[in-house]
Formats: C-alpha cells, sequence, structure tokens
C-alpha cells in the first residue's frame, strides 16, 4: 500500500504513515461540534452599553422605576456575560 500523501510504500494495515506520520484513513468519528455562545466583544459591548444607561437613567426615571430600570440593565449584562461564559465549552 502506499500513503496517499506521501506516495511512500507503507504496510497494507499500517495506521500511521512512517514518513509523513498522517493517517492512512479518514477519522471514524466527527469533531466535537463549536461551543455555542456569544464572542467576548459582543458581551462586554452589551455589558458597557447597559452600564451607560444605568448611568442616565436617573436623569429619565425616578423611584420604582428606576431601580427596576436598574435591575432590567443588570440583568441584561449578566445574561450577556452567562452566554459568553456558557459558550466557552470548558475551555480556559
Amino acid at each position: 500500500m502506499r500513503c496517499r500523501f506521501c506516495d511512500t510504500e507503507i504496510a497494507e494495515k499500517a495506521l500511521i504513515c512512517y514518513r509523513c506520520g498522517r493517517a492512512t484513513t479518514d477519522p471514524k468519528t466527527a469533531p466535537p461540534p463549536r461551543p455555542r455562545g456569544i464572542p467576548l466583544p459582543a458581551a462586554v459591548a452589551v455589558t458597557v452599553a447597559a452600564a451607560g444607561a444605568a448611568i442616565g437613567l436617573p436623569e429619565i426615571a425616578d423611584g420604582t422605576a428606576l431601580y427596576a430600570g436598574w435591575a432590567g440593565l443588570a440583568t441584561l449584562a449578566t445574561g450577556a456575560l452567562a452566554l459568553w461564559w456558557g459558550g466557552r465549552g470548558g475551555r480556559r
């Protein structure tokens, strides 16, 4: 049998070419799927936009509406960062 990459004569049952080190057959399993989530710059942009909106919120709302707005913006920023963190898929 000949290696399909470097055309070296190799054993019939060889799994790896001894010359180029490449596999003689295609992988039997598919690679794991890419983790889903949002990129870090997008999560940071949403968080910064929420912080900017929270700073300007006292000028347009007061009392309960102000606190509800802050809670909503905090939830939005936390959700964006959670989507980024969850999409990391165990990467360090």
